[in-house]
């Protein structure tokens, strides 16, 4: 009979990222048709304005086609949600950049708060690069046309125009792989859990565990988005929810045994997942041929037992469907987060805020310079600032220096020839999908071309003007827009992330002990009371969305400080006992939902105890473990974060504890 395994020890965090990074290149995967579609965005509207005699209305229209270079990996679905919101957003800033033309001041403000409402958004939704960049740059190359306050809704709709065509041609071209976006989301599901099951009972656990659990929640969004029907009629809504039953099996079984999982089985979902991505369908091999002692376990009955059996059936389910399959339920509203993003204690706020305030003291230095047109400064320093962190704006901002310093000499050499309007727009072309496809390799690649490409379309906007005249300032004020933006990064909340992060664990905590409670309450009395499957499902969003939150939030919080002891470093322990609570709950196992001692109730005071403790609020006395369930694993972890969360305090890394009052 097999011991009960020992908790896990607590594995070294992943540690800051490294600023040698800067010069990493990794290879573009899937870029092409991106690129593409975008180049053709971008030369149709500059090519139709120049047959009509009206090369800046084509540029105008030309801001609309940034919009092609979002959400590439999304479904069509969400990209004919998203598209048209993003169209509107760069119209809007194309209308600010013509009002704030008239005077530098005007600029500067014009593309300050851009850059700072811009942020605001994209952070707080998520929204994946270009980011904000593409709605700075149109309000900044706008503010070269000639000022017509008269026409500033002509012109917005000029940019809805080609953001339109944008929609229109990326839509038409997501088609064919329409169902593409759910195979590949399935496939990484079942690629990361393989990865997961090979690494119970190493250091490498926790941060599988984590990195599946995502893969199988993006799974669920995928289909809820509209990309649920595989070839040949299959249906990856029922692969989505086999993959969190082998998820919930993979948590619950390193709790009751210390053997190691059998190799069939992550061989068995990594051959799945190849069929899967190549169109084949869910069906696979049967673990069951791999592994004949699977129906001969030894102590039949026992805990350890009942942990391999499941595991070894919710593969097998997943590699052969039963005729009657359920499919995964579309995930729950979860209205509390998108509140959440943008309340009091959202990141997103002092982002925006840096990005608003470095293109402001970015374009005020130019102003103080003498510079004619002090737009790509502020432009630069809204970009270097979309680092989250220290560690990052460093990176950005000398990728971003070396980058400009190359494409202007690239520039130099294309505007220097005076080549013909229609040779500009084929070398435009050239440009965006080159620049398209490096994006995904290296930045500082990227805007050796971005910029040449910039430069072409103020050409559009003040045609004739001598290539030293675009390019010396381009270059000056990127440097400047890029010291502004690391100091104020340096300057400004530094610690942004690392002083929220006793409240991203708090949060988690909450969570869990909510989910807890319905599971409990749900095989109880107060079933009805509990609101029922809808109201646990709701609550495992919560949780998950809660853990995803903390583990980004303490990703962040490692890369705030250059040097001396980490925050972070020192809340790990924490953080890792607060996730392995939060799965433990989501997965479920046999024997988790004994009758509490003191109720359910009791149950979530505990949870809301601990979590008071972490982030200093008053707490009564008592002994929060006596009110848990007698489930080893769980009173472990639960034992184990009061012991960190002490640790953490004893070291200056939590809020002093508060008073009873």
């Amino acid at each position: 009979m097999t011991s009960e395994p020992r908790r896990l020890p607590v594995p070294s965090p992943a540690g800051p990222s490294r600023i040698g990074a800067v010069f990493g290149v990794a290879r573009p995967r899937g870029r092409l048709r991106i690129a593409l579609v975008c180049a053709i965005a971008f030369t149709v509207p500059l090519s139709v304005g120049e047959l009509a005699g009206k090369p800046q209305a084509g540029l105008l229209a030309t801001f609309g086609a940034f919009a092609a270079a979002y959400f590439p990996d999304a479904t069509v679905a969400v990209r004919a949600r998203a598209l048209p919101v993003i169209g509107v957003g760069l119209a809007a800033s194309a209308a600010i950049g013509v009002a704030a033309a008239g005077a530098s001041w005007t600029i500067a403000v014009g593309i300050s708060a851009v850059a700072a409402f811009a942020t605001l958004l994209v952070r707080a939704f998520d929204v994946p690069a270009p980011g904000a960049y593409p709605f700075v740059l149109s309000c900044a190359v706008a503010t070269q046309l000639p000022q017509d306050v008269e026409r500033i809704g002509e012109r917005a709709a000029l940019t809805m125009a080609g953001a339109g065509f944008a929609w229109l041609l990326t839509i038409c071209a997501s088609l064919p792989d329409r169902r593409g976006p759910a195979r590949r989301a399935a496939a990484t599901a079942l690629t990361s859990l393989a990865t997961m099951l090979e690494a119970i009972g190493t250091p490498a656990y926790d941060s599988a565990r984590h990195n599946a659990a995502q893969a199988v929640r993006h799974l669920r969004t995928v289909l809820g988005e509209g990309s649920g029907q595989g070839q040949g009629g299959q249906t990856l809504s029922a692969v989505a929810f086999g993959a969190r039953h082998v998820f919930d099996a993979a948590v619950a079984y390193p709790t009751m045994t210390r053997e190691p999982v059998p190799r069939a089985l992550p061989e068995t979902l990594r051959e799945l997942a190849a069929g899967i991505q190549a169109g084949a369908g869910a069906i696979g091999a049967d673990p069951a041929g791999q592994d004949q002692d699977r129906h001969d376990l030894p102590g039949v009955g026992t805990a350890s037992s009942r942990a391999r059996a499941g595991l070894w059936a919710a593969v097998a389910e997943l590699a052969h469907p039963p005729p009657d399959r359920p499919t995964v339920p579309s995930l729950p509203p979860a209205r509390a987060e998108w509140g959440r993003r943008l309340g009091r204690g959202s990141l997103a706020w002092p982002l925006a805020a840096r990005a608003g305030l470095a293109g402001l003291v970015a374009a005020a230095l130019a102003i103080a310079a003498g510079a004619d047109h002090p737009y790509w400064a502020p432009a630069a320093a809204a970009t270097v600032v979309q680092g989250t962190t220290v560690r990052a704006a460093g990176r950005r901002s000398l990728q971003r220096a070396a980058g400009t310093a190359v494409g202007v000499l690239v520039a130099l050499g294309i505007l220097s020839v005076q080549l013909p309007a229609w040779w500009l727009i084929a070398m435009i072309a050239v440009l965006e999908v080159g620049a398209q496809i490096l994006m995904a390799a290296n930045y500082a690649l990227s805007t050796v071309l971005i910029t040449p490409l910039a430069l072409i379309l103020v050409e559009f906007a003040r045609p004739g003007t001598p290539p030293a005249e675009l390019a010396a300032p381009r270059l000056l004020d990127t440097l400047l827009g890029c010291a502004v933006g690391l100091a104020v990064v340096l300057l400004l909340w530094p610690h942004a992330a690392e002083r929220r992060l006793p409240g991203a664990l708090a949060d988690s905590l909450v969570a869990t002990g909510d989910l807890l409670v319905l599971r409990l309450a749900a095989t109880g009395e107060g079933a009805a009371d509990a609101g029922g499957a809808p109201g646990v499902a709701g609550a495992r969003e919560r949780l998950e969305m809660a853990i995803a939150r903390l583990t980004a939030l303490h990703a962040d919080a490692e890369d705030e400080q250059l040097r001396g002891t980490r925050a972070a470093d020192l809340l790990w322990p924490a953080v890792v006992a607060t996730r392995r609570l939060g799965y433990l709950v989501l997965a479920d196992p046999a024997g988790l939902r004994g009758p509490p001692p003191a109720g359910p109730a009791a149950v979530r005071a505990a949870f809301q105890a601990r979590a008071d403790e972490i982030t200093g609020h008053p707490v009564a006395g008592g002994d929060p473990m006596s009110a848990l369930p007698a489930f080893t694993p769980l009173r472990t972890e639960f034992a184990a974060l009061a012991e960190a969360v002490r640790t953490a305090r004893s070291a200056g890394a939590l809020p002093p504890p508060g008073q009873l009052s």
